[in-house]
């Protein structure tokens, strides 16, 4: 659905209440609605059994995929035919509920999960799955409760006993399903968008500090000339010996620690600590980026001016923050210091270290040395690549403003208590 389109045709009307249920709604179980499968790991002492065609879906892959079309690892040939009776079809809706109940995804092709999911194999006669994902959405705090606890289990058996109000007819599931999908289809553009323009900011960054092919000038006959398309390498500049290998003349080889500052943090926040909704983020250490927030004044003040870099203990993410903010612990943020901008070193920082050869512990990202350009070639960088920062920036403002409706319009859709006219 077209999501400038949604926002014309929308119409909704109070519903009529019948014995406590919405007109044309019922209560029913999961087991009813679908066939439930709970996943599987293949032993993973034989290797053979992974690397292959089929996504295997574990808690991290749910984080931010409505739709599961990436996952860290994949099962062979091999693997699925040991696990032949736990394969699940494309729109097999995964819930987690095992550790982390209530991350939810919609499968995209035939894939497996591991123990810690539950996946329901809608029955679309009687409930399509996208509407069977938002009324799951909106039922994770009962499904939190329902478990007991955030880190216990919902077995397939009490998952399968599990009750959602939904309308009867599949038309209604479906023009509610619409009206949700089209803020997420929308959020995801804008993230696609983002993602392009961060991309274009680290193709400059690889063009001009890592293949050298930076913007220069050359004294020819005595004046001035700007070499337009054409960069320090393919003009032929100079390159001199350094511990890291050629680089340009003029550059130097330095400790990060030279242009970089760790910012101190005064207070650091938790899973207790972090409330549902609140004023200021809580960033943590995963791609999924927030916590939770609080009320208090924020650790760190940011705007897409003055950026802060942030790089994530244990699990070597980094980020470049436009916003204030506060953290949990291992999440260290960074500035650039000695006349070098923070979105310079950002983008020369990032990705340096990754979780293969890290051992978790700052000093060990203190301790790397990089190729340091002049201070007037960071500069020039930053300054280009600006717009692109205001830019990502003011789409993840407008992407926090179509979750904040479309999670306001959630519950009401969800119950019942407004129903969407069909006209």
């Amino acid at each position: 659905m077209d999501f400038n389109k949604t926002k014309i045709k929308i119409f909704m009307v109070i519903a009529t209440q019948n014995n406590n249920l919405p007109k044309g709604w019922e209560k029913v179980r999961l087991g009813e609605i679908g066939k439930i499968i709970t996943g599987k790991t293949p032993p993973t002492a034989d290797s053979e059994n992974f690397g292959g065609q089929y996504p295997f879906i574990t808690i991290p892959d749910m984080k931010d995929q409505k739709y599961i079309e990436k996952t860290e690892r994949t099962i062979s040939k091999k693997g699925a035919k040991i696990m032949k009776n736990l394969k699940i079809p494309p729109k097999a809706v995964v819930v987690s509920c095992l550790a982390t109940v209530g991350e939810i995804g919609i499968t995209v092709k035939e894939s497996f999960t591991n123990q810690q999911i539950n996946s329901v194999i809608c029955d679309e006669n009687k409930i399509i799955p996208e509407f069977l994902y938002y009324s799951l959405k909106h039922a994770k705090p009962r499904l939190l409760k329902y478990s007991g606890s955030v880190y216990t289990n919902i077995s397939k058996s009490k998952f399968a006993d599990f009750e959602l109000l939904i309308p009867e007819d599949i038309n209604e599931q479906k023009r509610i399903a619409d009206i949700l999908s089209a803020f997420d289809d929308k959020i995801e553009v804008n993230n696609k968008i983002i993602k392009i323009l961060e991309e274009m900011a680290q193709g400059v960054f690889k063009e001009w500090f890592i293949k050298f092919n930076f913007p220069v000038e050359f004294e020819v006959k005595n004046e001035k000339l700007k070499v337009k398309n054409l960069g320090y390498r393919d003009a032929g500049g100079k390159f001199v010996d350094s511990e890291l290998g050629k680089i340009p003349e003029g550059w130097e080889v330095k400790n990060i620690m030279e242009i970089i500052k760790r910012l101190s943090v005064s207070k650091r926040y938790n899973n207790k600590t972090a409330l549902p909704t609140g004023k200021v983020p809580i960033l943590d250490q995963g791609q999924s980026g927030i916590i939770g927030f609080h009320n208090e004044e924020p650790s760190v003040k940011a705007n897409p001016q003055t950026p802060v870099a942030v790089f994530s203990n244990h699990t070597c993410y980094y980020r470049l923050v436009t916003f204030d903010f506060s953290c949990i612990q291992n999440v260290i943020p960074y500035v650039g210091t000695n006349g070098y901008p923070t979105t310079f070193v950002f983008y020369l920082t990032k990705d340096k270290i990754k979780m293969s050869d890290y051992k978790g512990h700052w000093p060990e990202f203190a301790n790397q040395k990089f190729v340091i350009p002049p201070q007037k070639l960071a500069i020039e960088y930053s300054e280009k690549i600006q717009p692109i920062i205001e830019k990502v920036d003011e789409i993840r403002k407008e992407n926090q403003k179509l979750a904040e409706l479309r999670d306001l319009l959630l519950p009401k859709l969800m119950s019942g208590e407004i129903l969407v006219n069909s006209e």
